[in-house]
């Protein structure tokens, strides 16, 4: 993250945060790729979800129809 903050400086606001929402997307598709693996690999929902910092509510309900 830190990289990617002073990757911004001379950039303008715009940018910075273009430069940003492309790193959620990318996040948000490295973690559900890494969630399907996982419930590959026999993790529960349970498990993931302690990984994550979330709930298993909330990780069954984003990614329990993938």
């Amino acid at each position: 993250m830190k990289t990617l903050v002073g990757s911004m400086d001379g950039k303008g606001p715009a940018e910075a945060l273009y430069a940003v929402a492309e790193l959620q997307k990318e996040v948000s598709r490295a973690e559900a790729s890494l969630v399907r693996s996982a419930r590959q690999a026999g993790l529960s929902w349970e498990a993931i979800a302690l990984c994550l910092g979330v709930t298993k509510q909330a990780v069954h309900r984003k990614y329990g129809k993938q």
